[in-house]
């Protein structure tokens, strides 16, 4: 009688829970590295992401809408390979690398919601919260953007010639802290100084 109470409480619980998702996301992952190649424009591949951010919505995650997210999900770790149509928001002083890394990390966020059964309320919540961060972008990136500015490296070693390629500056192993052949002393020496 225990066994059977317990067994129809657990069953209970679990059936009061997050949907189940689907836990092979590898087939989504082959779905997307099919339909989105390196250098694929940005732009397009935040449609693909919005649509089906959108579809997950709209089934709150249950059934298929669970598999839209986790095409979504396979598609937010492709968006840095995408070709980036400019390096800097200048609306937000904000480099869209960056924008990209933190959709892909809400995404994964969301993933991980789903996978330890976090509360359903939650996670639609973050769920609406990525979508809105993904169509904000994409009206960020229809308006266009700037090339990144230079490097604060860049600046402080006077080297801006070159500010639209900006090259990461590489310090030396060693420095080279030897005295010159011909050292001379700075200025002249102040008369009746201390020598």
């Amino acid at each position: 009688m225990r066994y059977a109470a317990l067994l129809l409480l657990t069953s209970f619980i679990a059936a009061c829970g997050p949907p189940a998702l689907p836990q092979d996301s590898t087939r989504a992952t082959i779905e997307v590295m099919a339909a989105i190649r390196p250098g694929t424009p940005l732009e397009e591949m935040l449609e693909r992401l919005d649509q089906h951010l959108v579809n997950a919505m709209s089934g709150q995650l249950d059934g298929s809408a669970g598999e839209e997210f986790l095409l979504a999900e396979a598609l937010s770790d492709r968006l840095l390979e995408a070709r980036m149509p400019f390096e800097w928001i200048p609306s937000e002083g904000y480099s869209l690398e960056s924008k990209l890394r933190q959709i892909q990390s809400s995404a994964d966020r969301i993933l991980a919601q789903l996978r330890t059964s976090a509360p359903r309320q939650q996670t639609l919540q973050d769920l609406r919260n990525l979508r809105t961060e993904v169509a904000r972008l994409r009206q960020t990136v229809a308006a266009g953007g700037a090339p990144a500015p230079v490097p604060i490296g860049r600046l402080l070693s006077g080297d801006t010639a070159n500010t639209t390629a900006a090259a990461p500056l590489t310090p030396s192993a060693s420095p080279d802290v030897s005295t010159p052949a011909s050292a001379a002393p700075l200025g002249t020496p102040v008369p009746g100084g201390n020598p």
